[in-house]
């Protein structure tokens, strides 16, 4: 789909843009380029804005899962090793394989969800969501 916008001051203005088109010149057609920061308005009286829509990248079925993070259970990372992103790459990976074994881990951290997880809890409940894709 292709949606162009022209902004005219008034109908006069209008009807003399399209009275002094003729023939229509080639268009050169390009990638679309990132989108520019913000700028002063534009103080013309006449603009055309032309614009294609990206479609989203689809996920194919060949995407590499998540794998779990490799610690065992007699393993417990000290609680200042442990971010947020290691926990949630395993709570991901668990959730892939079971969405119901990820709750029942955060239900017994006393949490409905993880972001609900204080920091002090993170390694604990690392352990037991690797302990858990490792059944």
């Amino acid at each position: 789909m292709i949606q162009v916008t022209l902004s005219f001051p008034d109908q006069a203005a209008l009807v003399q843009f399209f009275t002094s088109v003729s023939a229509p010149a080639p268009v050169k057609v390009e990638a679309p380029k990132p989108a520019p920061t913000p700028a002063a308005p534009a103080t013309a009286t006449k603009t055309a804005k032309v614009t294609a829509p990206v479609a989203p990248a689809a996920e194919s079925p060949s995407d590499p899962k998540p794998e779990p993070v490799a610690t065992t259970s007699s393993e417990k990372p000290s609680a200042s090793v442990v971010d947020y992103p290691t926990l949630q790459k395993a709570v991901f990976a668990l959730a892939g394989k079971s969405r119901e074994s990820a709750a029942a881990v955060a239900a017994s951290m006393g949490v409905k969800t993880f972001k609900e997880l204080p920091e002090a809890k993170w390694a604990d409940a690392l352990v037991a969501v690797n302990a858990a894709l490792a059944a």
